[in-house]
């Protein structure tokens, strides 16, 4: 019982650890999500995380799969820039699209993409 109680632990820790999206913010609190989006906390996540290592912090959400989505990311993304970040690479792929935006020192780098039935919008900072 303390075996199972103690891996319970774990798990919800290690959940909490992996999702750091401040609640109702984007961006590492850089601005309030009025777009309603759903963070993602499971592997997607962590597989961005890790490939994001040089990265002060990371957030992922998920998007919807219409139009609402395309507005979606559209609100982040103008938010990144109405915070002040100046768009200095945009890349676009038949399966993602990457776009680097920043600020005097600091960078944010975010990729829409697609993984399997999930459309997300994945953000790293510097």
């Amino acid at each position: 019982m303390i075996k199972l109680l103690a891996l319970t632990t774990l798990a919800l820790a290690s959940a909490s650890l992996a999702c750091p999206v401040k609640a109702g913010y984007v961006a590492n609190g850089l601005f309030k999500d009025t777009s309603k989006t759903t963070p993602i906390c499971g592997p997607l996540y962590l597989a961005f995380k890790n490939s994001m290592a040089g990265s002060k912090w990371t957030e992922m959400y998920a998007l919807a799969s219409d139009k609402i989505g395309q507005t979606q990311a559209g609100r982040i993304l103008g938010g990144i820039q109405k915070s002040g970040y100046k768009q200095v690479r945009a890349q676009k792929t038949p399966r993602n699209e990457v776009y680097q935006f920043q600020r005097g020192g600091h960078v944010i780098t975010a990729v829409l993409g697609i993984s399997g039935p999930t459309r997300y919008l994945a953000l790293a900072g510097q």
